[in-house]
């Protein structure tokens, strides 16, 4: 049988952690994340038909949840997003013409290095979309 590399010898696994942000409405949440960013809805939960929606959504790799039942002293998050291509990715989302600021993969901490894109949701959590350069850009 073969051993997980991850697998702790105390006989436990760590799995990749999932961030909720709040949301404080549906529609604005799935024009943000799902027509803009590209994000795909794994799926809903409600309550009853008429309570908030907490929905679990992914683009490639990276997973979200988000809470609509959060209230305005939720905490913010800050959600680190690893990706390859990040330049494509920024063009893509300017060539969406969706009346955001336009999508700049500039790391403020390094002048010249274009290495994370800085994303402000519409309820305050910030998304850092940060570059993972392949072997063939790195060449």
């Amino acid at each position: 049988m073969h051993e997980s590399p991850n697998k702790s010898p105390h006989g436990f696994e760590v799995r990749s952690s999932i961030p909720v942000l709040r949301m404080f409405d549906e529609a604005t949440a799935k024009a943000f994340y799902l027509a803009y960013l590209g994000f795909e809805i794994d799926w809903e939960s409600r309550f009853s038909p008429t309570a908030p929606v907490y929905l679990q959504i992914h683009l490639g790799d990276a997973i979200l949840h988000l809470n609509g039942h959060a209230q305005e002293d939720s905490p913010i998050a800050v959600v680190n997003i690893p990706v390859l291509g990040l330049q494509n990715y920024c063009d893509y989302l300017n060539s969406r013409g969706a009346g955001y600021p336009e999508a700049v993969a500039v790391d403020p901490r390094y002048q010249g290095r274009n290495t994370d894109l800085n994303i402000r949701d519409p309820f305050g959590n910030t998304l850092i979309l940060c570059s993972q350069m392949t072997e063939r850009e790195r060449d």
